[in-house]
């Protein structure tokens, strides 16, 4: 459980750096956001089960690194992780930052803001709420991949025990594979509720 809790917080950690910062040029830029959103609705359906096998491949050919710490197969799940869930956070914060009150942008405007005055005091405190509903999305689709992601790679995990008890086949198999699947339900849920605790201590609105 905490091997497939490290990994999908890292994933998902590593989805929020790469989504947030985009989505926020996203938002700010109608034109860019445009010419990129073809591409956004290309890669966000794909599934990981397309992705594990490139990740694998790549993860394989370039990583030679022995560290204990970071091993391929912790890598490629948590790559495959970041790959699917970053999707709903980039394309909430895009739509939030999108559409911040006109009235807020015009007072910037005025008051002459810089650029990351404008984002840090205007943009990001009227989108949190889009934002944050991104990423209990992303963070719910991070977990599901991450178990799928476990299987395939044989990465430690909840994931793999669930495989490796269906390969088993014994008369106890069953009875195990039930009490991971419920074990994933419920940290998901406990994920979810956490991260909106978080979301209503910054969000203004709550």
């Amino acid at each position: 459980v905490v091997t497939s809790l490290i990994t999908v917080l890292a994933g998902f950690v590593l989805a929020t750096v790469i989504a947030v910062p985009l989505g926020i040029v996203f938002g700010l830029n109608h034109y860019f956001q445009a010419a990129v959103n073809p591409l956004i609705q290309i890669f966000k359906p794909v599934s990981p089960l397309a992705w594990l096998p490139l990740v694998t491949m790549v993860v394989s050919a370039t990583y030679v690194s022995d560290d204990p710490m970071f091993e391929k197969s912790f890598l490629t799940s948590m790559i495959t992780v970041t790959l699917c869930s970053l999707w709903p956070t980039l394309i909430n914060t895009s739509v939030g930052v999108a559409a911040v009150n006109p009235d807020l942008l015009n007072v910037s405007r005025v008051l002459r803001l810089s650029f990351w005055t404008h984002v840090r005091k205007v943009v990001l405190p009227s989108s949190i709420p889009m934002i944050f509903t991104g990423l209990r999305v992303s963070l719910g689709i991070a977990w599901m991949v991450l178990i799928a992601a476990e299987m395939l790679a044989q990465s430690p995990g909840l994931g793999k025990f669930v495989w490796d008890e269906f390969q088993n086949g014994s008369s106890e198999s069953l009875s195990r594979i039930m009490v991971a699947v419920l074990a994933i339900g419920f940290i998901g849920f406990l994920l979810d509720r956490i991260m909106l605790m978080i979301q209503k201590k910054v969000a203004w609105n709550e």
